[in-house]
């Protein structure tokens, strides 16, 4: 595993908020639901699109640019731009990373 440190402590990332945060040159979106952290890519596998930008309710979030969802727990998408249903839509599934809280700060495996 390649857990890479956030710099971001779980008391700063309230429940039903998200932030991101640019690993070695990846942004990752930390998703804090209830008591548990997820993470997921923080670009729009659509066009692009910023997803801090945009807007978190419950576990679903919202793309600013075309509206794409994605579920935060694990990057599925519930909802595609183009009204299309999932999975035959423009929108892929975000890539999904473990999360982990040491010492009270947030980590996130990257992987190999």
């Amino acid at each position: 595993m390649a857990w890479a440190k956030t710099g971001v402590a779980l008391g700063a990332l309230p429940p039903g908020t998200m932030r991101e945060v640019d690993l070695d040159g990846t942004a990752v979106l930390l998703v804090r639901l209830g008591p548990e952290v997820h993470a997921v890519a923080g670009i729009c596998t659509h066009e692009g699109g910023i997803l801090a930008d945009g807007s978190l309710a419950g576990a679903r979030i919202k793309c600013p640019v075309h509206g794409a969802v994605f579920d935060a727990r694990d990057g599925s998408v519930l909802a595609d731009p183009d009204d299309v249903e999932p999975p035959e839509g423009v929108a892929r599934p975000l890539q999904r990373y473990s999360t982990r809280v040491l010492d009270g700060m947030v980590e996130v495996d990257l992987g190999a």
